[in-house]
């Protein structure tokens, strides 16, 4: 979510990012994780969470419902080595993606989650477990890199 003190440069790109969404209804839809708002109802700064709050309220997504098939994936993806059990939250945003049948994961989390050795991982037990590819991205992907406001 986009935070009051976010660096200003990731701050535009994930501006521009939701902008593009929400303009391209047709090919794009926005899934939330049911971690995604625990982690945005633990956020302490009142002025932080309702930023992020009022951004979320302002696009059209959906909210998963918290599943079970979901939770387990990403136990599994624990399991077998994706990443470790400190990093389940992180593990269970893919899962509830991979489960809702999501092309991607959006995130700006590139040093455990979009990068190469997390994707190949995930899209291997993704196989083993009969489930689809899933592409983990930063908003730059969906953007081009282009920055709001530019």
């Amino acid at each position: 979510m986009i935070g009051p003190d976010q660096d200003p440069i990731r701050r535009a790109i994930t501006e521009e990012f939701f902008r593009t969404v929400a303009e391209k209804p047709d090919e794009y839809e926005l899934y939330i994780s049911p971690v995604t708002m625990k982690e945005l109802r633990a956020v302490k700064s009142e002025k932080k969470r309702k930023v992020s709050t009022d951004f979320l309220n302002a696009t059209k997504h959906t909210e998963l419902p918290q599943d079970d098939v979901a939770e387990n994936l990403a136990w599994i993806y624990v399991t077998e080595g994706v990443l470790t059990q400190t990093h389940i939250d992180d593990l269970t945003h893919v899962a509830y993606a991979v489960a809702a049948h999501c092309d991607y994961v959006i995130t700006w989390n590139m040093r455990h989650l979009a990068n190469d050795r997390t994707v190949s991982r995930v899209n291997i037990v993704n196989a083993i477990e009969n489930y689809g590819k899933i592409f983990i991205a930063t908003p730059e992907f969906i953007t081009g890199g282009k920055i709001h406001g530019k």
